[in-house]
């Protein structure tokens, strides 16, 4: 099933100045999830036929940009899980499920290869096996997901670059193992956008190539 995202005005939130928060709705299967987009606006400016800002001074474009952003991101985030073939959830998209995974790297990914491949999903499968090589060359796979830091994702660039792998490479092998500390940290785990800012990498997981 598809998830459905649309950005509504909050009449049943709405204040005694006519003023309501603006959030971006997500339905699946009858199940409804609000996100807000920190934005709240006064109900003259709502176009609500066609779900934005109809003001179009500076000030109320910066607020429709804002709002634009806050729903790409969970739009690229979409691509990605569904070009891992990781069924896409309220809970995985919107990190909620608070479940933290106590076992190593190592043993997840087994795991995960394992109900893929039951699942017939053998491209992604065979994507965890690649990283699952990797990780094994790199360092022992009997870390835990939440023991994973910065200097461990440096380290482990530098070690696929010197490796000769490509940015493209790398980006597979980072987003898979981006989708492992979610479901890990029960949210987005944030190490993957500070590494890409401190190192100015050429990954680009975060612009939404996934």
């Amino acid at each position: 099933m598809t998830i459905n995202a649309n950005v509504i005005f909050r009449k049943d939130k709405i204040k005694s100045n006519n003023t309501a928060p603006i959030h971006i709705r997500f339905t699946l299967n009858r199940k409804i999830r609000y996100v807000s987009t920190g934005v709240t606006i006064h109900i003259s400016k709502w176009d609500f036929e066609n779900q934005r800002i109809k003001d179009n001074s500076p000030e109320m474009q910066e607020l429709q940009y804002r709002i634009d952003t806050k729903l790409n991101e969970y739009r690229r985030k979409i691509k990605r899980l569904e070009a891992l073939e990781i069924d896409v959830t309220l809970d995985n998209l919107l990190e909620t499920n608070g479940r933290k995974i106590n076992c190593t790297v190592g043993e997840y990914l087994k795991q995960t290869i394992e109900r893929l491949e039951t699942l017939g999903k053998y491209g992604s499968a065979s994507k965890h096996r690649s990283l699952l090589s990797r990780l094994s060359q790199f360092r022992s796979l009997n870390i835990r997901l939440d023991e994973i830091d910065l200097a461990y994702l440096h380290d482990f660039e530098l070690f696929l670059r010197k490796e000769g792998n490509t940015n493209n490479s790398i980006a597979t092998q980072y987003a898979i193992l981006q989708c492992l500390c979610i479901r890990c940290h029960g949210g987005l785990c944030p190490l993957f956008r500070t590494h890409q800012n401190q190192r100015k990498s050429c990954l680009t997981i975060w612009s939404g190539s996934f």
